[in-house]
């Protein structure tokens, strides 16, 4: 009796783990033709709920630099003041647009990079509205717009845990401050406004104190960093926001990781990592 009742149990256990397995699905890919003309989604929607990876695929012939926003409006605000605000933007060099949407995820495709991807966790029944961005130093942006919806069923993926984990709060970057060359690092906005975080190359010898006293002069700033940045995490806009980044740094080594919002930098969001 004992060993038939060991037995039962054992297969229960089988049973129980099997169903799981089951019911954890990988996470789906939607595919994105990032044009910052006319942007498209493979399948077009709508998208079902739960974690879902966005890849923003550069177009043939586009060559620069390209933002992706993936953000849900304000109630009471259109796609079409969206437009406007943005437009307007461009002369007045202001930010009125982040207070317009609550940005769920965004991504940057560097030049010389074919691609990039974030995972989120899309919420059911909503529209949302994606924005592509090729930013022109001496001429307006160019900038494509559309909306998808996401349908109520779940699609019973689960994310994968990422290598690292970065908490920007209380003005701070928090959590992990080791990074892999090449891996998904999972940023958290816990605070009540827009960040981004933003990682310079520093120069060999450059401490905490030091890039703190730094970022009140562009000269000072300047001295301490040793190459291009690196965008980790585009702008992610607060409330408890979470988005898994897959990140591939130039190089190796230290790297100031900073958030230019608002003076953001001047407050004390600005932390040293290590590449490895």
């Amino acid at each position: 009796m004992r060993l038939h009742l060991t037995v039962l149990a054992t297969l229960a256990a089988m049973v129980g783990a099997a169903a799981l397995a089951t019911a954890q699905q990988p996470v789906p890919t939607v595919t994105v033709d990032a044009s910052p003309t006319a942007v498209t989604l493979a399948p077009a929607g709508p998208v079902p709920a739960g974690p879902t990876r966005m890849n923003f695929v550069r177009p043939a012939g586009v060559t620069k630099e390209l933002d992706a926003y993936v953000a849900l409006l304000v109630p009471g605000v259109t796609v079409d003041q969206l437009q406007k605000t943005l437009l307007a933007e461009e002369q007045t060099q202001g930010e009125a647009s982040i207070g317009l949407v609550s940005i769920q995820a965004s991504a940057l495709i560097p030049e010389g990079q074919s691609s990039a991807a974030v995972t989120f966790n899309v919420k059911p029944g909503l529209t949302y509205v994606l924005v592509i961005e090729q930013p022109n130093d001496k001429a307006p942006t160019t900038r494509s717009i559309t909306t998808f919806t996401s349908g109520t069923d779940a699609n019973g993926a689960t994310a994968p845990a990422p290598s690292a984990t970065v908490r920007m709060q209380a003005l701070h970057f928090r959590g992990a401050s080791t990074f892999k060359q090449t891996g998904t690092v999972r940023f958290e906005n816990r605070d009540g406004v827009a960040h981004f975080a933003l990682a310079f190359p520093l120069r060999k010898g450059t401490t905490t104190a030091k890039l703190g006293k730094a970022v009140t002069s562009e000269r000072a700033f300047n001295k301490l960093v040793a190459g291009p940045p690196y965008m980790a995490q585009n702008i992610l806009s607060g409330g408890d926001t979470t988005n898994d980044q897959e990140l591939k740094f130039p190089t190796k080594g230290r790297y100031g990781l900073l958030c230019f919002i608002d003076g953001h930098e001047r407050l004390g969001m600005y932390r040293i990592i290590t590449v490895r």
